[in-house]
Formats: structure tokens, C-alpha cells, sequence
């Protein structure tokens, strides 16, 4: 990671001039025609990060083709928002506290395999793909 680099900015340089995609305000929201990303920046020891249910609103799963793409350290890490959605971001699963709006807490694992594991129930995981970033700026055209 550049040292004069947020951790919020690390790959975000990536998002909007290889693949095109343009930031919504200062969220970690990102679309180009019908693509919708989620796209969090993971640059902290305990790989964890949030997504908040007002960035999550914005997503319409008929019109957008819907995807979390994360920014773990260096690489990119992709899954299909709709399903991620359905598994990991039931009501009961949100988090809410007085200093934010209502959230989803999640931890990054490598072990076995790259996964996403929730915070409010370590039993609840999904599945992570690792594209090349060739691949991303393909599937992204």
C-alpha cells in the first residue's frame, strides 16, 4: 500500500481508470451502465470491514448486475451481490450502534479457502473468487 494513500483510496485509482466504474458520492458504491459494486477497502490486521444498509439500498437486484468486489490489501476479491445479499445480509445478522446507521460486520479468512465470515454469527461464511486484475477490466467492458 502507498504510505500517502488512505486505506479507504488503496485500488480505488484501479475501480474508476481500468475499469471504468464511477464512484457514487464518497461511498464505497461504484457502477458503469447496469453494474452496481459494493467495493470496500481491506487494509486492517483483522481483515475486517462493514457494509452499511443505506449503501445497500441503492441496489436494485432487477435492474443492476450486482457485485461485491473487495479490495483485500492488493488483490480483489469478487462475489454476486444478490446471493452474498441473501446469505450474508439477513435482518438478523445486522449490526446497529449509536454512531452508525445499520450494518453488516464481516472478517475476510484465507483458510481453507478465501471466505467471508459474518461477525454476529462466525457459523455464517460465503465463498470468494480472486480474479487477475486482467480479468476484472475484461468482465468489466
Amino acid at each position: 500500500m502507498d504510505t500517502n494513500q488512505t486505506p479507504g483510496d488503496v485500488n480505488k485509482d484501479f475501480l474508476t481508470n481500468e475499469l471504468g466504474l464511477i464512484q457514487h458520492l464518497n461511498t464505497t458504491i461504484f457502477k458503469k451502465r447496469d453494474f452496481f459494486v459494493l467495493s470496500p477497502s481491506v487494509q486492517n490486521k483483522s481483515n475486517g470491514f462493514d457494509l452499511r444498509e443505506v449503501s445497500l439500498n441503492k441496489y436494485n437486484k432487477v435492474a443492476h448486475n450486482g457485485y461485491l468486489l473487495i479490495r483485500y490489501k492488493e488483490r480483489f476479491l469478487i462475489a454476486k451481490l444478490a446471493n452474498f445479499r441473501k446469505k450474508m445480509m439477513r435482518e438478523e445478522l445486522k449490526v446497529m450502534n449509536s454512531s452508525k446507521t445499520s450494518h453488516w460486520k464481516f472478517v475476510i479468512k484465507e483458510t481453507p479457502t478465501l471466505h467471508v465470515v459474518c461477525t454476529t454469527d462466525p457459523e455464517e461464511t460465503y465463498p470468494l473468487q480472486e480474479p487477475s486484475n486482467s480479468q476484472l477490466i475484461k468482465f468489466f467492458q
